[in-house]
């Protein structure tokens, strides 16, 4: 299974909302990079559901907590990662979300702030095996989209998601004026 065979199997009756988030968003919003899995953002409110659906699709669960669930599969292929969070919040990142093409499927990733929220979320928890891969998606998202980080805006974003001390890095990585 790939991407589009996961957008798929969301697709089924009943259909279950996600967005698509990690590696194929930041892709989407303008930095490709390699990723071996597939990051959906859903309602936590779903989370039985999935779980069933995705083990019955064959998949495998090999890891979860409270905010997250990973499955493999029984044969190489892309994993697939659920991040469960509120109503609430998935309600206000659908809102502003895209739609995008995935090999001729359509399906729903965040917002380039919303995508920037999640990475600086990451960041400030400042895990070992995920802060350089992050900060690389940070910087190189503000690069290609041209973000001006002194933006009022967009400071009050990484203060929010992140730390003083993210926001005054990138700011001094990235030369704003």
């Amino acid at each position: 299974m790939d991407i589009t065979d996961f957008i798929k199997l969301a697709a089924q009756e009943p259909p279950l909302p996600f967005l698509i988030i990690g590696g194929y968003a930041v892709g989407a919003h303008g930095h490709t990079r390699a990723t071996f899995d597939v990051d959906f953002l859903v309602r936590a409110a779903d989370r039985e559901t999935w779980l069933g659906r995705l083990v019955a699709a064959g998949l495998k669960l090999f890891a979860q907590t409270k905010s997250f669930a990973q499955f493999s599969q029984p044969s190489a292929g892309d994993g697939l990662d659920l991040m469960f969070v509120d109503d609430a919040t998935y309600d206000r990142m659908w809102q502003a979300a895209e739609l995008r093409d995935f090999g001729g499927v359509p399906a729903r990733i965040p917002c380039l702030d919303h995508v920037l929220a999640l990475k600086l979320h990451v960041l400030k928890q400042a895990l070992p095996h995920r802060t350089s891969k992050d900060a690389e998606d940070v910087e190189m998202l503000v690069r290609r989209n041209e973000l001006n980080l002194l933006d009022p805006r967009y400071e009050t974003l990484f203060l929010k998601y992140g730390t003083r001390e993210i926001y005054d890095t990138f700011v001094r990585i990235l030369r704003h004026p």
